[in-house]
């Protein structure tokens, strides 16, 4: 299974390096800054501390347990693995730090996934929550995808990183249901 994942890896790395092009790669910078982690964290700050303002004390814990939740598991994953990035050659830009988990994309998977949990709960059903929620989905997706594309991580990490910041998503969303339950 390993040898199959690597090779996977590879390919796609090698297959994008090829199709790389400056202004996407530009656009795809700009795209990837939205999963980073002063981003994300700023972001979630402020509305963790809207939320508490408006006494959704519940929302305020499940969006906390799943962005620094997601994001300190990742940080620890990438810290026991020790997992190398692709080569320079590769990289669209300079990255630091280890490859496995991708935390743009677990924090991407994690804050844009509890974001879409808040707008099911609270906007009325209609088209308008329907596009923000696919809009949502969309921006995860490019988040990850603009990773693979500028050649700073493999496939499995970026999948990694979905599937991390997704299973935290959860457990924030599991929160604000056990403690409505509670209330």
């Amino acid at each position: 299974m390993i040898p199959f994942i690597s090779g996977l890896d590879a390919s796609v790395l090698q297959y994008l390096y090829t199709e790389r092009g400056i202004a996407t790669s530009l656009s795809f910078i700009g795209i990837t800054e939205l999963g980073s982690t002063v981003f994300v964290c700023g972001l979630t700050l402020c509305i963790g501390i809207f939320l508490v303002f408006r006494r959704q004390i519940p929302y305020a814990a499940g969006l906390a347990i799943s962005v620094f939740g997601g994001e300190a598991a990742a940080l620890l994953i990438k810290d026991f693995l020790h997992r190398a990035r692709p080569e320079k050659i590769y990289q669209a830009y300079a990255e630091t730090g280890f490859s496995f988990p991708s935390g743009h994309a677990t924090l991407a998977a994690a804050f844009y996934g509890f974001l879409m949990f808040l707008l099911w709960r609270m906007m009325p059903a209609g088209y308008l929550r329907t596009a923000a929620i696919l809009a949502l989905t969309l921006l995860i997706g490019l988040i990850a995808f603009s990773r693979l594309y500028l050649g700073v991580h493999y496939l499995s990490d970026v999948l990694g990183g979905l599937l991390l910041g997704a299973a935290f998503a959860y457990l924030g969303t599991a929160l604000v249901r056990k403690i409505e339950r509670r209330g």
